[in-house]
């Protein structure tokens, strides 16, 4: 059951999501592919997609944080930021919906708005945690079934390994890769981010934080 009452939501009909446009002011900090999870004195993006649009379906409407703090943007498209601009960055549970091709555009665009020393706080599942729950027999039948846990019933294309992810970053340009905990950080504006605790105990997400 929805935690949402009915006073702080608005229907979903006519909706129409908050747009990025010349002259707003901008946080130094940015969530991207935020969903439902709105952080304060952060901007907060996302594209709106199926996805969230079936969470406002299921809790009956719009949620005013949701329409009020949430700005649409395409990721997989150049960001309408400048350079060096942003000191943190956030995404949980974000490039494991997209291909690595994609992956690679969209790291590149967070360093290019992210400044000299800002940092980029990533969580995601990991392909070591995903294959141990899901992958862990060698039989036909229960690769077949646990591809619709692991990648078809979340919409998940491609897992990570830390070892990939730093490849990745530091290819890219980053300065620095280091491995995270869940809500650890020694930058405390990224301390105690993490939503998906669960996702934690399971074993399941890595966690990184990468400087520029």
């Amino acid at each position: 059951m929805s935690s949402y009452i009915s006073s702080e939501l608005i229907e979903l009909n006519g909706f129409q999501p908050l747009q990025i446009s010349e002259g707003i002011t901008l946080p130094k900090k940015i969530q991207y592919a935020c969903g439902l999870n709105v952080l304060d004195e952060w901007l907060n993006v996302d594209f709106f997609d199926d996805a969230l649009i079936w969470n406002f379906g299921h809790i009956g409407g719009v949620p005013k944080s949701v329409a009020e703090g949430v700005y649409k943007l395409n990721l997989l498209e150049r960001h309408p930021f400048p350079d060096n601009y942003f000191d943190y960055a956030f995404c949980e549970d974000f490039i494991e919906h997209i291909h690595q091709k994609d992956a690679i555009f969209f790291l590149s665009e967070v360093l290019r708005t992210l400044k000299p020393g800002g940092v980029l706080r990533l969580s995601t599942p990991g392909l070591h945690g995903v294959m141990s729950l899901h992958f862990n027999r060698p039989d036909l039948n229960s690769v077949i079934e646990n591809q619709d846990a692991a990648y078809t019933r979340w919409g998940h294309v491609h897992f990570f390994s830390h070892e990939s992810l730093r490849t990745m970053a530091l290819y890219l340009g980053f300065r620095k890769y280091r491995q995270r905990s869940y809500g650890k950080s020694w930058h405390k504006k990224l301390k105690n981010l993490e939503t998906r605790a669960e996702q934690a105990n399971y074993k399941i997400n890595i966690y990184a934080e990468l400087t520029k």
